[in-house]
């Protein structure tokens, strides 16, 4: 039974995955046309014990930042060993273009003192750097925040975990997100006063690490998921109760607030490593039914804590940590990978209509990849992107093997479109700087005051820096991107 507030729970994903003993057949689910190409896959040499891979191996969560292009961190360096380790970080062009941008080594006394095993991808920040975390590594091996430039420079270290007494910073960070205050969230599995994890801020204006927030083990569980942003402000993300089931809980940022908002029934156990919010504005995620069979299940329920409902659950689970969390595309559908089952033996993308059917799947063969373990995501070109820990194909000798891929996936969907959620501030003069903030920003093509077009800067996905055009008035803001446009809610009043 995995154990979230232990950091074996989540290292064991670099090895296990997820195991799905079922097959997409019997859920109603068939295999489409589209194909899985790939676009990159990682190099390794050796074929046997102590292998070495320069440019890193088995690849996580990507993303793709203002400038169009891809980054992420692949999470070891070696293979054919007990206990891979190390890391890279890399940047890839829509075409394929690998560059590498960092390597996590040891020093002398082998320790990995910039971090070890980059397993939830970056996050792009308003300031235009990446921040990431390592799971291991650091100066007390429980993990590292860290910032580097999407040119290859400047790489630091800017929260070792661990480093207040008794761990009341938390250990073993599991991912970031960004608030609509532009700031830095997170959690970790571990640490805390209580030794039940941690919910943290960081300031990239400041450089300011805080604790916001410490779980209990009892009343507020332990062993946070990483966090999702939802439409209210707030976020959300699953936990582990006293006893053997979980808990669906919400984080108010603005107040520091932490509520359990529902608990999975008896003996549930939640296993995925992130809700997600559907277009019906409820939260989907996955869990473990420990009594019946093992099976894993995805389930729904609003953010309020109301409304939860399961779905038709899957064969008996084999050697499962966690399930990677689902994605909103913009066809309505979640979309999300499976490791492997009986039709896919090498894994496959999975799509689930809003009823949490799997209606479609696209299988990987090895050649293009096999073993998907990292939640996709939508380009701006609306193809699916992705990792897989596993397989590939490369050229060269016998001395060289693929060890992941990124790839990508054209299913035909619609382009992604825009959505602007909030104006920061709400009013200001001509020539001001106005904050927008939304979702699926990257390419966007123009951005307009009432209808007069302003310049304006792409800063990552979710927010947009305007300047108030000469010649505006007050009234709505419009963020256009090629896949459609989007109009606040909020009026602008140019003063």
């Amino acid at each position: 039974m995995p154990d979230l507030a232990y950091p074996e729970a989540r290292s064991l994903k670099l090895a296990l995955g997820l195991l799905l003993g079922f097959s997409l057949a019997a859920t109603a689910s068939a295999q489409e046309s589209g194909t899985i190409n790939q676009l990159f896959a990682f190099t390794c040499f050796g074929g046997s014990n102590n292998d070495s891979c320069p440019q890193g191996a088995r690849p996580d969560l990507i993303i793709q930042a203002s400038d169009g292009n891809f980054y992420g961190g692949a999470q070891v360096t070696d293979e054919g060993v007990s206990n891979p380790q190390g890391g890279t970080l890399f940047k890839l062009t829509p075409a394929g273009q690998f560059t590498k941008l960092f390597t996590f080594t040891q020093n002398g006394q082998g320790q990995f003192l910039n971090g070890n095993n980059p397993v939830d991808g970056f996050l792009e920040a308003n300031d235009g750097f990446l921040y990431g975390t390592t799971f291991n590594g650091g100066s007390h091996n429980d993990g590292v925040l860290f910032r580097i430039s999407k040119s290859r420079a400047g790489f630091r270290v800017l929260h070792n975990f661990c480093s207040k007494a008794n761990c009341a910073d938390g250990s073993l960070p599991i991912g970031l997100v960004l608030g609509r205050d532009g700031n830095i969230y997170g959690s970790t599995q571990g640490g805390g006063s209580s030794g039940n994890g941690t919910i943290f801020r960081f300031v990239p204006a400041t450089g300011s690490f805080t604790t916001v927030h410490t779980l209990n083990g009892t009343t507020d569980g332990s062993g946070p998921s990483a966090l999702t942003l939802a439409s209210d402000g707030n976020f959300y993300g699953l936990d582990r109760g006293p006893d053997v089931n979980s808990s669906v809980f919400r984080f108010v940022p603005s107040t520091g607030q932490f509520t359990i908002q529902f608990t999975l029934p008896s003996f549930d156990l939640a296993i995925s490593t992130a809700l997600v919010q559907g277009a019906n504005g409820n939260l989907f995620g996955a869990f473990e039914d420990e009594i019946g069979g093992h099976d894993i299940n995805y389930f729904e329920v609003r953010p309020d804590g109301t409304g939860f409902q399961t779905f038709p659950p899957f064969a008996p689970l084999e050697g499962v940590l966690d399930v990677p969390p689902l994605f909103l595309a913009s066809d309505g559908n979640l979309w999300g990978t499976n490791f492997g089952d009986s039709t896919f033996a090498d894994g496959s993308v999975i799509t689930l209509n809003p009823e949490g059917v799997v209606f479609q799947s696209f299988g990987f063969n090895g050649t293009n990849g096999q073993e998907p373990d990292a939640a996709v995501i939508q380009g701006s070109d609306g193809k699916i992107y992705g990792t897989a820990i596993g397989g590939g194909t490369i050229s060269g000798g016998r001395q060289k093997f693929a060890d992941g891929t990124v790839w990508n996936l054209d299913a035909g969907l619609p382009l992604p479109s825009p959505s602007v959620a909030l104006l920061n501030p709400t009013s200001g003069s001509i020539g001001s700087t106005v904050l927008i903030n939304g979702n699926n920003f990257v390419g966007a093509t123009s951005v307009s005051f009432n209808g007069t077009s302003a310049s304006f800067k792409i800063l990552n996905l979710h927010f947009i820096s305007a300047t108030v055009p000469a010649g505006a008035t007050s009234g709505p803001v419009t963020v256009t991107t090629a896949g459609g446009s989007s109009t606040s809610a909020q009026a602008f009043s140019v003063k």
